[in-house]
């Protein structure tokens, strides 16, 4: 994951409150469960109110299903919406925000475009890499009551089209009944017939399913190249939490390795390793990735530096 987005974090002072959970329904019991837990850490109480706030005043957009929060400062700091919810959800209380669940659920999407066909109109939704919509837009039939025409379908394929361009999408989904999605296809320009994926059922598990994919593809790349210069003398690849933390706080990491959540009992100069690194991180805009046991690493971290 890229980092810059939470630069903000940086220069703020705590306590900082933390928070990752599941916004598809019940929201309201998880929240209520979680302000217990919060409560009972002894949290902030103008946080905890804030973190309320957002949480019962917020509206999940469609295809969207986690939230991650970060409150410190006074503020909401980080309010992001994440397409996969946390399993179970977390709430934390303490001197530095915790980011790493986010990093978990914020594995960049394939940028793409959703067109839901129906008899009478269709729906398009454009998706960024975070999985936030940035276009929605509905195209129907002139006539009510009347099925899509050519020159209607026609305007539907241009606005799909118009979308994949904006957002430099490899991935153009059609949902809906098979001759719809068929007679879009054919209205569709021939250079863009290889992006086309066709679904039956939500066209939001095939884009998580392709996104994966992607995902994985590039976490091999980087667990290759931490091998790679592992084995050579550039000094490139370090590993274990000393060593990491000291380039950390040079400025010197340009991909930070975990190979996943790290245990909360270590600690990093007096802080939780999990805060502390993660964090440090952001401060020197590295990028955060978690490779699971694709490579075995000292004490869970590792880092490739900058050249």
């Amino acid at each position: 994951m890229h980092t810059a987005s939470l630069h903000n974090l940086v220069d703020v002072e705590g306590p900082f409150i933390s928070l990752f959970l599941d916004v598809g329904d019940h929201v309201d019991l998880r929240w209520r469960a979680m302000r217990d837990q919060l409560q009972a850490m002894a949290a902030d109480p103008y946080l905890v109110a804030l973190a309320h706030k957002a949480i019962t005043s917020g509206v999940t957009p469609r295809g969207l299903a986690g939230r991650g929060l970060i409150v410190g400062g006074g503020q909401v700091l980080v309010d992001r919406y994440v397409p996969v919810p946390p399993a179970g959800y977390t709430a934390r209380s303490g001197p530095l925000p915790y980011v790493l669940p986010l990093i978990d659920l914020s594995e960049p999407l394939l940028p793409h475009v959703v067109v839901q066909v129906g008899e009478h109109g269709a729906d398009l939704r454009g998706v960024d890499p975070t999985g936030r919509p940035v276009a929605v837009a509905s195209v129907g039939a002139r006539r009510p009551g009347r099925r899509l025409d050519a020159a209607e379908l026609a305007d539907v394929a241009e606005e799909a089209t118009a979308l994949v361009d904006r957002l430099g999408a490899p991935l153009l989904v059609l949902a809906g009944p098979p001759a719809g999605r068929q007679s879009l296809r054919v209205a569709l320009p021939t250079r863009y017939h290889h992006l086309v994926v066709e679904v039956e059922g939500s066209p939001d598990r095939a884009v998580l399913h392709l996104a994966g994919r992607a995902n994985q593809d590039a976490r091999r790349v980087v667990v290759e190249r931490f091998r790679d210069e592992s084995t050579r003398l550039t000094g490139r690849a370090v590993h274990g939490l000393e060593a990491v933390g000291r380039e950390l706080e040079a400025g010197r990491v340009e991909t930070l390795l975990l190979t996943d959540t790290l245990v909360g009992s270590r600690e990093v100069d007096g802080g939780r390793a999990d805060e502390v690194l993660p964090l440090r991180a952001v401060e020197c805009e590295a990028e955060i990735m978690l490779v699971g046991g694709a490579v075995r690493l000292h004490e869970d971290v590792g880092a490739l530096l900058r050249e």
